[in-house]
């Protein structure tokens, strides 16, 4: 005999508006369902929750890989630093 329960997972990305979002959700919800083998005893319940967890990160970690990818090209499109920019920071560094 076995139970069911499930991990639910939600999450809503907040792009800026210069991104473009299109074929992309920028919210998602998913619930993993975690097999509870009863009769099999705790360590086969926390085998298969911990196999509910893995999966569920990947899911997540593949739809956020997909988001930091887009912002990261849109990240490199905006203007270049100019080099008073960057000699500001290296004072505050060595002020620090």
């Amino acid at each position: 005999m076995s139970t069911t329960s499930a991990i639910t997972i939600s999450y809503e990305v907040k792009p800026p508006s210069s991104i473009d979002t299109a074929a992309l959700e920028t919210s998602k919800m998913y619930a993993i369902a975690v097999n509870t083998p009863v009769a099999e005893g705790q360590k086969a319940y926390y085998t298969s929750l911990r196999d509910s967890i893995a999966h569920a990160k990947d899911l997540v970690g593949e739809d956020l890989t997909v988001w930091r990818d887009r912002v990261g090209k849109a990240e490199l499109i905006k203007e270049p630093r100019s080099k008073a920019d960057d000699e500001e920071d290296e004072e505050e560094e060595e002020a620090a």
